[in-house]
């Protein structure tokens, strides 16, 4: 059973997807709450609710949109895919994700969501770019390498 789960071919972008959401999910709220008044329980009940989230919104709204740009700009078609495909991703991702959030939970000026949705977003998209290219994404290839080599699949 975990050898098929290790070799399956979307394994490692779900636990990629639920890292990110994960540390970004803890991020925010830190950053909203403060430390005094972060709760282990409020992150394990809306962490579930915000991996479903994103897993749909990226389903259905951003690897589409993201498709459809690399398939009909020239200029992205000069960038590796490998760099353009992920940072448009969350970019989508965190746009869409960061909007809803930021209205659901009254986490803006009144009167003021268009500036506090921005300094929203961009205190978020500044920490999950590198976050995920230099931190996730390495670390979780290499774990899955590990995994792979030492659970051969037959």
């Amino acid at each position: 059973m975990l050898k098929r789960v290790i070799h399956h071919p979307e394994t490692i972008g779900l636990v990629i997807m639920a890292t990110m959401v994960f540390f970004m999910s803890n991020y925010n709220m830190l950053w909203r709450f403060g430390i005094y008044n972060y709760s282990v329980k409020k992150e394990l009940f809306i962490f579930p609710v915000i991996f479903v989230a994103v897993y749909i919104v990226k389903k259905i709204f951003s690897v589409p949109v993201v498709r459809l740009l690399h398939n009909k700009s020239q200029w992205l078609s000069n960038i590796s895919k490998d760099i353009s495909f992920p940072l448009l991703v969350i970019i989508f991702n965190s746009t869409i994700i960061m909007a809803i959030s930021t209205y659901l939970t009254h986490n803006y000026i009144e009167n003021h969501f268009f500036i506090s949705y921005l300094i929203n977003w961009s205190r978020s998209a500044i920490v999950a770019i590198p976050l995920f290219f230099f931190v996730v994404q390495p670390l979780i290839h290499r774990l899955f390498n590990w995994l792979k080599s030492h659970h051969k699949f037959q």
